[in-house]
């Protein structure tokens, strides 16, 4: 019995490797259709624009060219004449279109539409002009035309264009038969044809190809931007705005308290014994205390105030559009909910409390705008000072409230 013969393992390889950069190719082409398709809205809207007066024009020059000598120039005439007045009439409906939806932000079902819609339309108005055109010259300028327009205007991923190309060249093979009855005219018209369906498929595909890699290419500077932001302004371990971001959050919010003449309260903490913690069970715990305690300090905060981390074991929360009687009492809920909760680090179940400083920004004097933390500082002492797990409040003129 003769065994089959397997594939060889190379032969295998190889063809996995064409079918996961082609399918990764496909998803990547994929990943923009979304900002061509805003591209391509736009592009119809400008289009239209030149469209328009373009398609009066023509109908103006064609019906005031006078009498026409023969039956076959008169049926010509009256061919391209209907024929622009219907291509003017779908341009306004394109232009009002694309008026409606040119400045969105995100792609929808009728922009798709559109987009094909248009193509389509140009396509099939240069082979009917070109197919009347044969009944008085031999040219075929329009189609060429129309191949190029849309090669070097609409961003059409490769698998539909290519289709798209195709099915004109059949539709136009085919048309200009009806109108050329010399078979050499028509052989050589077919082959101008290709000629013009290949230049506008590689302008299509040229066109594509840089519009992608701009496209990814902004993407990926977006992606660093973001991440570099992410570094500069947030902190890595808990996710928090850092000191840096506070300082420049606090110049606006001091501009706007005095501005609209409201109060901004800022609420300073700090672990008590957070060093004990670190010291027992080891830094990765106290690590994981602190992102808890983040997540606690964000979930238990107004959508207004801001949450940061301002070094070690600290926090400061900016408190906008709050007198410091209600800051306290924030601050007061908060250390009971601290005083109440269960962190759990792997089989470890720890308790902490926390101590807090609250002041108002409207205390500091602008040349001291850095030292926007000082009272509440202060504040944070005398309640460390007091015995920890407390709320201190300091005045700019009283010592202690």
């Amino acid at each position: 019995m003769v065994k089959p013969i397997k594939p060889f393992p190379q032969k295998n390889r190889l063809f996995a490797a064409i079918k996961r950069r082609t399918i990764k190719k496909f998803h990547d082409n994929n990943s923009v259709i979304g900002e061509c398709v805003l591209i391509n809205t736009r592009r119809i809207y400008y289009l239209s624009l030149i469209a328009i007066p373009l398609c009066i024009l023509d109908i103006h020059l064609f019906s005031s060219s006078g009498s026409y000598d023969t039956p076959v120039s008169k049926t010509w005439s009256q061919w391209i004449i209907a024929v622009h007045l219907t291509m003017l009439i779908l341009v306004v409906g394109f232009f009002l279109a694309a008026l409606k939806l040119k400045n969105r932000k995100k792609p929808n079902t009728a922009m798709y539409v559109l987009q094909y819609a248009g193509v389509g339309f140009l396509m099939a108005a240069g082979i009917v002009i070109v197919t009347i055109d044969q009944l008085v010259t031999t040219n075929i300028t329009p189609f060429i035309l129309v191949c190029i327009i849309i090669g070097a205007v609409f961003l059409i991923r490769p698998l539909i264009s290519i289709i798209i190309y195709a099915i004109s060249f059949l539709a136009y093979y085919y048309a200009i038969a009806f109108t050329v009855t010399n078979p050499q005219i028509l052989l050589s018209n077919r082959v101008n044809g290709i000629t013009a369906i290949t230049i506008g498929l590689f302008l299509s595909l040229i066109l594509w190809y840089y519009n992608y890699i701009n496209i990814t290419q902004k993407r990926r500077i977006e992606i660093q931007q973001k991440h570099l932001e992410q570094m500069a302004y947030y902190d890595s371990l808990t996710g928090l705005p850092n000191r840096r971001f506070l300082e420049e959050l606090i110049k606006r919010e001091f501009a706007l308290m005095h501005r609209y003449d409201h109060e901004t309260v800022i609420v300073i903490l700090d672990i008590d014994n957070f060093k004990n913690i670190n010291d027992t069970y080891g830094h990765p715990v106290g690590d994981n205390i602190l992102k808890q305690l983040a997540d606690l300090l964000r979930n238990n905060a107004r959508e207004t105030d801001t949450v940061s981390r301002f070094g070690g074991e600290e926090f400061i929360i900016l408190m906008p559009n709050i007198s410091l009687e209600g800051g306290y009492a924030f601050a007061e809920r908060l250390r009971k909910i601290i005083l109440e909760e269960s962190f759990v680090v792997g089989t470890l179940t720890l308790r902490i409390t926390a101590s807090f400083g609250v002041s108002s920004l409207r205390d500091v004097e602008d040349e001291n705008l850095e030292n926007y933390y000082s009272l509440a500082d202060k504040a944070l002492y005398l309640a460390k000072k007091s015995g920890k797990n407390r709320v201190e409040v300091i005045w700019k003129h009283e010592n202690r409230l």
